[in-house]
């Protein structure tokens, strides 16, 4: 029979002092003592089955990066001692005690003083902690807003980005929600603690934990599963990153348990600590990066190169990747070393796909090269947006630039292409053989080599094709 058991992520706040006690006796009458409170988990080891008095208590002057204990904690365990009460386990600030006697003098008798620690505790961790995670949260969800107003197109074709944007907004009411129940509770305590009567409970709303909780845990999955999706080396690299993130906390929080045994400074500690959490994240990019760089981007996809060549002293990667409209459908071309390929991003929203045929680097003769873009809309309101996008991109530097040599999108009357609008791109005053095609539900933004001559005949093929992709 195992002896030892965790509880992970029980959901209790630490300051609601009534649920934990209780839910403490409870695990004690079933024979589980609590031996351990830690970040994700609570352990517990078996004992005889007990009926014990539990009390959650608060002192402010501790911290994760003491040297344990911290200044002045022993005097205050010894104290809670002669009464009767029993250390259990700590967690910074918190400290559980356990008494065998159901009517022991509680270890707080004033209610002043109790509120005051209590606030004191909650400005030191909860409030900062809660304070700096909104922040951050804002930010994730004004950097999302700022992704879609300025590159709507990558941005709402991918699914993965999108659910995982989702997390902030919950994240934020939750965060809401806690942080006006404290407040609430701390005009009402402290009104209680001036009549000097008990102050009252803060229970923790554990549901709105487990809501977070599964949400987080249903966007991971389909985040893995979009991966796998996409290619096996994708899967592998946001396993690797999670394994890596959970090997960074272990390393980190070991050092930070060291150096307290250690009786390191409270400064020092949190100087390595921090200092190894930065070293491993910045170490794990520069990693991650030198590995695409090393091995090509390829792995990452679901379709890797079939072949590679040398050419000017690099590597080059071969693509036969199927795509909607090739050079050969629009003219004759004796060439068939061809390199295509396809990147394919698609959500509820949009359906974004990158086509390229190339020539390979180094081949003899004037081979043309073709590049396209389609965009399928399936959210009509977005229509608009999605449209700017190409055209303020190919606008970007206007500003820059005095008229003349202005580079613009202009509305050309071009019936062939079967479209409800059809831009084409102009760079000081001469127009350019790219196009940004307009359908009901879908747009295309298509390069030709420049010295092409378009008929109507490659125009109404390159329309069908593109059309019907």
């Amino acid at each position: 029979m195992k002896n030892v058991k965790r509880e992970w992520i029980p959901l209790y706040s630490y300051y609601d002092r009534s649920g934990i006690a209780a839910h403490l006796a409870d695990m004690a009458a079933q024979g589980w003592m609590l031996e351990k409170l830690g970040a994700w988990s609570w352990r517990y080891r078996r004992t005889e089955p007990r009926k014990l008095r539990f009390a959650v208590t608060y002192f402010p002057a501790a911290s994760q990066f003491d040297p344990a204990p911290s200044q002045g904690l022993e005097t205050y365990r010894d104290y809670c001692a002669q009464a009767g009460w029993q250390l259990v386990a700590d967690t910074a600030q918190v400290q559980i005690f356990c008494n065998e006697d159901e009517n022991a003098v509680p270890i707080e008798t004033d209610p002043a003083v109790e509120f005051s620690n209590i606030r004191r505790c909650m400005k030191k961790s909860f409030l900062t902690s809660y304070v700096l995670l909104l922040l951050l949260s804002l930010y994730q969800i004004g950097f999302r807003i700022h992704r879609v107003w300025t590159d709507p197109v990558d941005t709402l074709s991918n699914s993965s980005s999108l659910l995982s944007a989702l997390v902030w907004p919950l994240l934020d009411a939750v965060i809401v929600v806690e942080l006006v129940r404290y407040f609430r509770w701390q005009r009402r305590a402290g009104a209680a603690a001036e009549a000097g009567a008990p102050l009252p409970e803060l229970r923790s709303v554990r549901w709105l934990g487990l809501l977070l909780l599964g949400w987080s845990g249903f966007i991971l999955l389909w985040m893995l599963l979009s991966a796998l999706r996409q290619s096996r080396g994708m899967l592998l690299l946001m396993l690797g990153a999670l394994l890596y993130l959970g090997l960074m906390l272990l390393l980190s929080f070991a050092a930070k348990d060291a150096m307290k045994h250690l009786r390191f400074p409270r400064w020092a500690n949190i100087a390595v600590t921090y200092g190894v959490i930065i070293a491993l994240t910045v170490g794990g990019m520069a990693g991650l990066v030198a590995l695409i760089f090393h091995t090509g981007s390829g792995w990452l996809e679901g379709r890797p190169p079939v072949e590679t060549y040398e050419a000017y002293g690099q590597t080059w990667e071969v693509y036969q990747d199927d795509i909607p409209l090739r050079i050969e459908d629009l003219m004759e071309v004796d060439y068939d070393r061809w390199s295509t390929r396809a990147r394919v991003d698609s959500s509820f929203l949009l359906t974004h796909g990158e086509y390229t045929q190339r020539a390979r680097v180094g081949d003899p003769g004037d081979i043309p090269d073709l590049d396209y873009e389609i965009v399928t809309v399936k959210a009509g309101f977005l229509y608009d947006l999605c449209k700017n996008d190409f055209i303020a991109w190919v606008e970007r530097d206007n500003g820059q630039l005095s008229r003349e040599y202005w580079d613009e999108y202009r509305l050309i009357d071009a019936p062939a292409w079967g479209a409800e609008e059809v831009y084409q791109r102009y760079y000081s005053g001469e127009p350019v053989n790219q196009f940004l095609v307009c359908w009901p539900d879908r747009m295309a933004e298509i390069s030709f080599d420049w010295d092409w001559t378009l008929t109507e005949d490659m125009t109404a093929t390159a329309a069908v094709k593109l059309r019907n992709a």
